[in-house]
């Protein structure tokens, strides 16, 4: 058995010391964590008012050259100036609108794709619709087409029409055909019976010679191929996010016009619109695509 013989006293003592030392510690650290932080918080305002007050004169002048500007803008011929001389910046830079679009989107058009028409149709000032006519041979390639598109960046969506399989199936069995015999689906069913299947393909006639099917028998440079026999023309649509809005420029100068060339309500140089309509042979902001 151990016995304690010191008195409490002496054990309680020792511990007020040590608190008493402690708490003296942590207040000189306060004291000189609070002095620190006061002089770095002050010398960081002054070099703030002495940046300010460096910053004022180019300040004013940005101020004066301003109010200068409004007034000279509140001029009619400066006015029509500024706005002409933006005007045609503006279409300048748009010219290449359209031909930037193409040529962004024809290296995630699939090779088994064959174009026969490419266009353009502005949504609004941040996305757009490309349209693309083409040609595709079976289901397998009307399927893959909408993943191949898909990979333009940022593209959201993906629309498909037109296709027309022509693909043999089984046929489900009827009273002619117990056998299910393979067919096209535009056809009629194959008869069992031999002497009626004799008559069945004798009644097939198919087209002999030269067809000149989707104009592949004319020579002429210019013209668009459509589809060979087999191959289905298809009307492809995808919506990216891509500004291809362009100035407007009857608007501009309609709205100087209006106005005596003055300053007001006028409508701004940079102020668009979608492309004319009557933009080439196939329609606005759509160009035939050559035949690959």
């Amino acid at each position: 058995m151990k016995l304690n013989l010191l008195p409490k006293i002496v054990d309680t003592t020792g511990r007020a010391k040590r608190a008493f030392f402690g708490g003296a510690l942590v207040l000189i650290a306060s004291i000189a964590g609070a002095f620190y932080m006061t002089t770095t918080a002050s010398g960081r305002l002054a070099k703030a008012k002495e940046a300010d007050q460096a910053a004022q004169p180019a300040y004013d002048q940005a101020v004066a050259t301003a109010n200068e500007a409004d007034a000279m803008m509140g001029k009619a011929a400066v006015r029509q100036l500024v706005v002409n001389t933006s005007l045609a910046k503006s279409m300048m830079g748009a010219s290449r609108t359209y031909p930037d679009l193409y040529d962004f989107v024809k290296p995630y058009i699939p090779g088994f794709f064959r174009i026969t028409n490419l266009g353009a149709t502005p949504i609004d000032g941040t996305s757009c619709t490309v349209n693309m006519t083409g040609t595709v041979k079976n289901a397998q390639q009307y399927a893959e087409l909408m993943l191949a598109l898909l990979r333009i960046p940022g593209a959201t969506a993906v629309t498909r029409s037109g296709f027309q399989a022509e693909d043999k199936v089984v046929p489900a069995l009827t009273l002619v055909d117990q056998k299910g015999t393979p067919r096209f689906e535009s056809r009629a069913p194959i008869p069992d019976d031999a002497l009626e299947r004799l008559a069945y393909f004798q009644n097939e006639t198919s087209p002999t010679g030269f067809l000149n099917a989707g104009n592949f028998g004319n020579m002429e440079e210019a013209t668009v191929k459509g589809a060979r026999p087999g191959e289905s023309v298809i009307a492809v649509s995808v919506t990216i996010p891509r500004n291809i809005q362009t100035p407007n420029p009857r608007a501009t100068i309609q709205s100087l016009a209006g106005t005596g060339g003055a300053g007001g309500a006028a409508r701004p140089a940079s102020a668009v619109t979608p492309p004319p309509a009557a933009a080439g042979k196939n329609g606005a902001g759509s160009t035939p695509a050559g035949n690959e």
